[in-house]
C-alpha cells in the first residue's frame, strides 16, 4: 500500500490545495454523517462484551481512538486532564478547556429493541411510539442522506487529490448520477454486517477493515454491484489490514492535539487531513486490483499524475449525470428575488426550529416548542441566514472571508437578540454560561464557529439547492405560500409579544441585570 510517509506527504499536499473548502466539506459532511451514527471505539466494544446489540460501526473507528478511549477509560491520560480537578470557569461545550466527555448517541438497531423492551416489559407505550417514530427516520436519514454524504465525501478528496478545481457539490454525487437506491443498499448491508459483525469483537475489527474500501469503490462507480463492492474492498485490504492499523495509530500525537485544543485542530486540520489520507490509501490499494476488475474500477481520470481540471463533458464520464435533476444545479453566484428571500426566511427559521426541538427530545426524551414565538419556526435563524446571504455576497468569491463575515455577523444577531429577551423580557431562551469564550452567556466561541461554517455550507451548496427546489413552483402558488405564511407569522409575533413561549426546557428567569436595571431607569 505504500510507506505512510509517503501517504501522509502526499495527503498533505491535496490538504493544502484548497485548505478552507476541505476544512468546509469536512465540517459539513460531519455534521451529517457524525450526527447520531458515530459511537466512541471503547463503547462499542463494551456493548459487544455485554451482548447488546451495537449499532454501525463509525467510519471514524480508528487505531489512535482505540488508543485514547483506552487511556481515557483507565485514567491514564498523559497529560493528567482531570475535569474534576481543573477550573469551573468553562464546564460546558465541546470546546472547554478540558474535554473528557464525547456525546454518544444511539441509532435505529438499538433503539428498536429499546422499543421491544418497553412494549413488552415495561408497558409504557407511548414512550415506545416515539422510540420506534425515531428509529424509522433515523434508519432512513441514514440510508439516504447519510451514506450519500459519506459516499459523496470520498468522491470530493479522490478528486480533490489530483485536480485544481474540484467543486463542493460533490457531496451530492450520488444524487446527481441517479444511483440512490443502489448505493443506499449496498451501505446499509455494509453497515448491517458491521454491526452483526461487532458483536464478536475480534471480528468486528477485522470485518470493519475488510469493508473499508466499499464507499471508495461507490464513489468511483456508484454501478458497482453489492458482491463486487464486497469482494474488491476485501482483496484490497488482504495484507494490508495491519499496514492500515499502524497508519492510523501514526495520527495519534494529531488526536492527542486535537484532543487538547477540544476539537479545534480536529476540525482545522485533522479531519480533512484524514479524508485526504484515506484518499491516497484508496488510489494505492486500487493498484493490486484494477487490472482484475478493470469493469468496476473504470473512472481511470482519478489515477492520473497531473493535476488539471477535472474533464466534465457528458461523453468523458462512465456515468452520464441525470438531467432531470435540474434542481441540484449549483450557481452560488446568483441573485435572489423577494419571494425566494421570504421563503429562505421561513425555511431556515422552521429548519431551526426543527434542529433545536430534535435535539431537546434527544437529550431529555421529551417534546418542547423551543423558541419565543408558538409556531414552527425560530426567527433568529431566519434573520441570521438573510442577512448572511444579502449583506455578504460581495464575499462570495473569497470562502474564507464569508466565514469570518457569517462568524461576526451570526454573533451580533445573536448577542442583541439574547440581550433584548433578557432586558425585556427578563427571561433566558439560551445560555452559554460555562462555555469556552462566552460573554454574558449571551455568545461563545463554539457556537459562532459552527454558524460561520454553516454559514459557508448554505451560501455555497444549500440557498442555491433551496433557490432551485423553490423554482419547480409556479411563482402564482410561490406567492400565495408567502402570503399565507407572513399572516400566520404575524398573528404569531402580535400574540408572542404578550404572551412569550416559555417554561421548562425553554426559559429561566433571570435577575435584574445591570443592563435592565439602566434601561428600566430611562423608562421611568
Amino acid at each position: 500500500m505504500g510507506s505512510r510517509k509517503e501517504l501522509r506527504k502526499n495527503a498533505r499536499q491535496s490538504l493544502k490545495k484548497h485548505w478552507f473548502i476541505n476544512v468546509m466539506i469536512v465540517f459539513i459532511a460531519g455534521l451529517i454523517i457524525n450526527n447520531g451514527y458515530h459511537y466512541r471505539t471503547a463503547d462499542v466494544m463494551q456493548q459487544g462484551v455485554n451482548g447488546e446489540i451495537t449499532d454501525e460501526i463509525s467510519d471514524n473507528y480508528s487505531a489512535s481512538n482505540v488508543i485514547l478511549e483506552f487511556l481515557s477509560e483507565h485514567n491514564l491520560n498523559p497529560f493528567d486532564l482531570n475535569p474534576e480537578e481543573t477550573s469551573e470557569k468553562y464546564n460546558s461545550g465541546v470546546l472547554s478547556v478540558f474535554v473528557n466527555e464525547y456525546a454518544q448517541s444511539r441509532s435505529f438497531g438499538f433503539g428498536i429493541l429499546n422499543g421491544i423492551n418497553k412494549i413488552a416489559f415495561q408497558n409504557k407505550v407511548k414512550e415506545s411510539i416515539l422510540i420506534f417514530i425515531m428509529a424509522v427516520i433515523s434508519m432512513l436519514f441514514s440510508m439516504f442522506i447519510v451514506s450519500m454524504i459519506r459516499v459523496g465525501e470520498n468522491r470530493y478528496f479522490l478528486e480533490n487529490r489530483r485536480y485544481r478545481y474540484t467543486k463542493a457539490e460533490k457531496l451530492l454525487f450520488v444524487y446527481k448520477v441517479g444511483r440512490v437506491r443502489h448505493v443506499a443498499l449496498v451501505m446499509f448491508l455494509r453497515n448491517l454486517f458491521n454491526t452483526l459483525w461487532s458483536l464478536t469483537i475480534v471480528g468486528g475489527v477485522i470485518k470493519h477493515y475488510e469493508y473499508l474500501m466499499i464507499p471508495y469503490i461507490l464513489a468511483e462507480n456508484p454501478d458497482a454491484g453489492r458482491k463486487e463492492a464486497f469482494a474488491i474492498s476485501k482483496e484490497m485490504m488482504y495484507g494490508d489490514k495491519w499496514n492500515t492499523f499502524k497508519l492510523e495509530l501514526s495520527l495519534i500525537g494529531w488526536e492527542i492535539l486535537s484532543l487538547i485544543t477540544g476539537g479545534i485542530l480536529g476540525v482545522l486540520f485533522l479531519n480533512p487531513y484524514k479524508e485526504c489520507i484515506y484518499a491516497e490509501l484508496y488510489m494505492k490499494l486500487r493498484e493490486k486490483t484494477v487490472e482484475k476488475y478493470s469493469e468496476v474500477l473504470n473512472d481511470d481520470a482519478l489515477a492520473v499524475e497531473e493535476s488539471y481540471e477535472w474533464p466534465y463533458r457528458m461523453v468523458d464520464y462512465k456515468l452520464p449525470f441525470v438531467e432531470k435533476r435540474k434542481w441540484l444545479r449549483i450557481d452560488y453566484k446568483r441573485d435572489y428575488t423577494v419571494v425566494t428571500y421570504i421563503l429562505f426566511f421561513f425555511s431556515f427559521s422552521m429548519v431551526g426550529w426543527l434542529w433545536e426541538v430534535l435535539l431537546h427530545i434527544a437529550e431529555t426524551g421529551t417534546f418542547v416548542n423551543r423558541g419565543t414565538m408558538f409556531g414552527p419556526w425560530l426567527p433568529i435563524y431566519g434573520v441570521g441566514g438573510l442577512l448572511i446571504l444579502i449583506l455578504l455576497k460581495p464575499l462570495r468569491e473569497k470562502p474564507y472571508l464569508m466565514f469570518i463575515g457569517a462568524f461576526v455577523v451570526c454573533g451580533i444577531v445573536e448577542y442583541i437578540t439574547a440581550w433584548g429577551l433578557e432586558t425585556f423580557a427578563g427571561m433566558k431562551w439560551w445560555d452559554y454560561t460555562g462555555y469556552f469564550m462566552n460573554i454574558k452567556g449571551r455568545i461563545c466561541f463554539e457556537g459562532l464557529f459552527v454558524f460561520g461554517l454553516a454559514g459557508v455550507g448554505f451560501t455555497y451548496i444549500f440557498a442555491p439547492l433551496l433557490d432551485s427546489l423553490y423554482c419547480l413552483i409556479k411563482l402564482k402558488a410561490r406567492k400565495i405560500i408567502c402570503v399565507v405564511l407572513l399572516i400566520l407569522f404575524g398573528i404569531d409575533v402580535v400574540y408572542s409579544v404578550q404572551h412569550p413561549n416559555t417554561g421548562d426546557g425553554v426559559t429561566q428567569k433571570v435577575e435584574a441585570s445591570a443592563d435592565i436595571e439602566t434601561v428600566s431607569e430611562l423608562i421611568m
